[in-house]
């Protein structure tokens, strides 16, 4: 195996290492005392665009809708979301942001945009033609991951 394989091996694991038992890798310390996992967090953020259903909530971050409704007892626990039945139909449940998560999930989406602004810089170091190669080998990447 060569130096650029070993390369590429190592940076994969640190990645893995960084994001283990999150749903996403994000640059920048939180700031907010509260204790709450990533997806609790990004169901906060994706709450603050848009109210959503459990079902709508698992689609959207591709985990079980058992995992989004165990992130959801608890962020309602902590009076961070309320749930507002749909007027023409009751059986569908919407969730919406109360006022203290409303800072977490800005946040948050100031995370996600952080974390782009780091990837921009690290690109800013590239060539136009060196960019090219490197979106060429991230696409044929993910095409293997999806083997």
């Amino acid at each position: 195996m060569g130096t650029l394989e070993k390369k590429i091996d190592t940076v994969v694991n640190q990645i893995l290492l960084k994001a283990e038992n999150q749903h996403e890798l994000l640059f920048g310390a939180c700031q907010s005392d509260v204790k709450l996992t990533n997806t609790q967090e990004h169901i906060l953020m994706l709450l603050s665009q848009d109210k959503l259903t459990n079902t709508e909530l698992a689609r959207i971050l591709n985990i079980s809708q058992a995992a989004v409704t165990k992130a959801i007892k608890s962020l309602i626990k902590q009076d961070m979301l309320a749930a507002t039945k749909d007027a023409v139909d009751a059986r569908v449940t919407y969730f919406e942001l109360t006022d203290l998560a409303k800072p977490i999930a800005q946040e948050h989406t100031h995370h996600h945009d952080e974390t782009l602004n780091v990837y921009a810089r690290l690109l800013g170091h590239f060539s136009k033609e060196e960019t090219e190669v490197i979106e060429k080998f991230l696409t044929v990447f993910s095409d293997e991951l999806e083997r």
